[in-house]
């Protein structure tokens, strides 16, 4: 029997059946101080330039960090940085290695940060998205959608309850899976490569979903969709083996070490977690057949709707 913790869980999206609101949606609050930064800094000057308006990246990770006097003073009340904040501020271990964009989308321009180096992604995940404080981050996470952080050229330009949506980005193989596991003939900087793609993609899917449906949930059908987009977007085809290695699944629905699954079954006991996964499971494969057969939309807008219409325990129609 299902139990009723389950049965929510399984659920799908509430509004799939809903007519979408029209497209293109409004970018989202801040997105002119991005486009202004974007056009008067250099590529080299852009860590130094988000400190203007990220305050938190003059800071340390470190215990107790939101509660200290420097965190109150530049990030809580907007500032400036004390010549002895400036002296032992942390700095990039890969500077060159960060890029900054707006990707222009029909649900909202994104910023979207990415860095080559794994430390420098893992700073700046705890200043933008923790508060400086070292929360644990799983191996297999290499990307964040993150909202409402303080940003006070954001604050100054909109108005004190202004916040800043962002995405970060780490370049490495998407789900920490080498090349050689992945269909086709990969090199591992091409797969590398391939993997920034999916995982904008996937990342954008979630805004997606969230601006269309009024939904961005930490659930398996929404890592199912967003991967299914991803590698769509970014390979030409869903492989459903795939995507239980970049999941982190076993076969059996149990996780694998160090796997980022266990995020997403959180709140479910440990049979309900691993028969949530099987069925996520079952519905990649139907997936995979599906895109096979030539049965998913081609227009990714189209595609996005009949996959927003899935659940996962449901068979997947064509």
């Amino acid at each position: 029997m299902v139990s009723d913790n389950l049965q929510e869980y399984l659920r799908g999206f509430a509004r799939a059946g809903e007519p979408w609101p029209e497209l293109p949606r409004p970018d989202p609050v801040g997105t002119s101080w991005w486009r202004e930064f974007l056009g008067r800094t250099a590529p080299g000057e852009r860590f130094a330039g988000l400190r203007e308006g990220f305050p938190q990246l003059w800071l340390p990770t470190a215990e107790g960090q939101r509660q200290s006097p420097d965190y109150q003073r530049l990030v809580l009340r907007g500032e400036a940085p004390s010549e002895e904040v400036r002296a032992r501020a942390p700095a990039l271990r890969d500077p060159e290695g960060l890029a900054i964009s707006l990707e222009e989308n029909p649900c909202g321009a994104m910023p979207v940060l990415r860095v080559r180096d794994r430390e420098d992604f893992l700073f700046l995940l705890h200043a933008l998205a923790h508060h400086g404080e070292p929360v644990p981050v799983g191996e297999g996470v290499h990307a964040q959608a993150l909202g409402g952080v303080i940003h006070w050229g954001i604050v100054r330009a909109e108005g004190p309850r202004a916040r800043a949506r962002l995405i970060l980005l780490h370049h490495s193989p998407y789900g920490s899976v080498p090349a050689s596991e992945v269909p086709g003939e990969w090199s591992e900087e091409g797969w590398s490569e391939a993997s920034d793609a999916l995982r904008l993609e996937h990342e954008l899917t979630h805004q997606a979903t969230k601006a269309l449906l009024g939904e961005m949930r930490i659930n398996l059908l929404d890592e199912l969709v967003a991967d299914t987009m991803g590698m769509i977007h970014a390979l030409g085809f869903f492989d459903a083996e795939l995507f239980r290695k970049c999941l982190g699944a076993r076969p059996d629905g149990t996780a694998a070490p160090r796997a980022r699954l266990p995020t997403y079954t959180a709140g479910l006991g440990k049979e309900d977690a691993v028969n949530a996964v099987r069925l996520c499971l079952a519905r990649a494969a139907e997936i995979e057949a599906a895109d096979r057969a030539g049965r998913i939309p081609a227009d990714r807008w189209e595609r996005l709707r009949w996959l927003v219409g899935l659940r996962l325990d449901l068979p997947v129609e064509g």
